[in-house]
C-alpha cells in the first residue's frame, strides 16, 4: 500500500459537474469483513480513453486501516451485486451496451465497445486492460470458465496443493468436490479456510499449510479443471519475511484469491452477457511490465477471447 502522501483523492468541490444525490448514502461490506460507508454522487468518470456521466459512491469511512493509504476503490463488479441507489458498475457505465441499467446517455461521452477487462499486478504496480486482454502479458492463451455466481467473480476450485501435499483433502472422493473461490483485487493474500468445512475435508487447510510451510515451494491450484502455479516469490512477502496466506473469515466457506494470484496470473472478466459472466485465466508473462503508475495509457490491440 502506498504512503498517504501519494494519494490523489477525488475532491467534489473541485468539480463543476459534480452533483450529490439527495439523502443517498451507502454502506458496503466485502468478503474480508471490511466495511465502507459514504454518500452517492454523480459526475463524469474517465478511465483510460473512455468517459461517461454516472453515479458512484464517495467513501467517507472504513473499518479497514489499509484504506488509509489508497485513492479509493475502483468498482468493476457485476450489476446483480450493486446497491439499489448505485445501480451501474463502472464497467457498464463506460460501455456502449449498458443493458438498460443506466438512463439516458450523457451527450458528450466516449464508450467502451466490448464489455471486458483484464487485471494483473506485480509487487509494486498493477494494470487494467480494457476491452479484452493483452496477449503480450500472458505466457499462454486464456482458458475460459463460467462464474459460479452473478454477484461476485467466483470460480470453482477442485484442488490446492503445497509442496505436492493436498490441502483440500476431500473425505468423499466418490463425487465431484469443489469450493467457491472469489477473484478479489481488493484482497492482498491467498485466503484459505481453517475448518474442515463440515467434514468435507480431512484436515483444516490453513492449519495444514502452516505445519508444512517451507520457503521456496509453490502452490498449485486447480480452477475449473485447469492447473495453475502460484510461485514462491508471489506468496512470500519479503518486506515482513512471512507468508501472504491467511484464514478465510468464519462466515465464508471458500477461498479468496487476492493479489498473490494476480501477480501469478492474468485474469479477464467478460461481462458481455451480464447474467452469464465468464472468467479467463492465463499465466502472467514474467517479463511483461505494466504501465507505470501515473504514466500515459498504452493503446494496444487486445485479444477479445471468445
Amino acid at each position: 500500500t502506498p504512503p498517504c502522501s501519494t494519494t490523489q483523492r477525488f475532491d467534489p468541490q473541485a468539480s463543476l459537474s459534480f452533483a450529490r444525490g439527495h439523502f443517498q448514502t451507502f454502506s458496503l461490506s466485502y468478503a474480508d469483513s471490511s466495511l465502507v460507508t459514504g454518500f452517492v454522487g454523480r459526475d463524469i468518470v474517465q478511465m483510460g480513453n473512455y468517459y461517461a456521466m454516472t453515479r458512484f459512491g464517495c467513501a467517507l469511512d472504513s473499518n479497514d486501516p489499509t484504506m488509509n493509504g489508497i485513492d479509493g476503490i475502483l468498482g468493476m463488479g457485476m450489476p446483480d451485486a450493486s446497491l439499489p441507489n448505485i445501480p451501474t458498475p463502472l464497467v457498464f457505465a463506460l460501455s456502449s451496451d449498458r443493458g438498460g441499467i443506466e438512463g439516458a446517455n450523457y451527450i458528450n461521452e466516449k464508450l467502451l465497445k466490448t464489455r471486458k477487462f483484464a487485471f494483473l499486478s506485480t509487487s509494486d504496480s498493477a494494470e487494467i486492460q480494457l476491452g479484452g486482454y493483452d496477449r503480450a502479458s500472458t505466457s499462454a492463451d486464456m482458458v475460459y470458465m463460467p462464474t459460479t455466481s452473478t454477484t461476485e467473480y467466483s470460480v470453482n476450485v477442485q484442488s490446492l496443493t503445497f509442496g505436492g501435499i493436498e490441502l483440500l483433502d476431500w473425505t468423499d472422493t466418490k463425487r465431484p468436490n469443489a469450493l467457491p473461490a472469489i477473484l478479489d483485487t481488493g484482497t492482498t493474500c491467498l485466503v484459505i479456510p481453517d475448518t474442515t468445512l463440515g467434514g468435507r475435508v480431512a484436515a483444516k487447510p490453513y492449519s495444514k499449510f502452516r505445519q508444512i510451510m517451507t520457503k521456496g515451494m509453490s502452490f498449485y491450484i486447480t480452477i475449473d479443471g485447469h492447473l495453475f502455479e502460484i510461485p514462491y516469490q508471489y506468496w512470500w512477502q519479503r518486506e515482513r519475511d512471512g507468508p501472504c496466506v491467511q484464514k478465510t473469515p468464519p462466515s465464508y466457506a471458500g477461498l479468496l484469491l487476492g493479489d498473490v494470484v494476480f501477480q501469478s496470473l492474468v485474469v479477464e472478466f467478460d461481462l458481455t452477457k451480464p447474467h452469464h459472466p465468464m472468467i479467463g485465466i492465463a499465466p502472467r508473462n514474467p517479463i511483461y511490465s505494466p504501465a507505470p503508475p501515473g504514466g500515459a495509457d498504452r493503446l494496444r490491440k487486445v485479444a477479445v477471447g471468445k
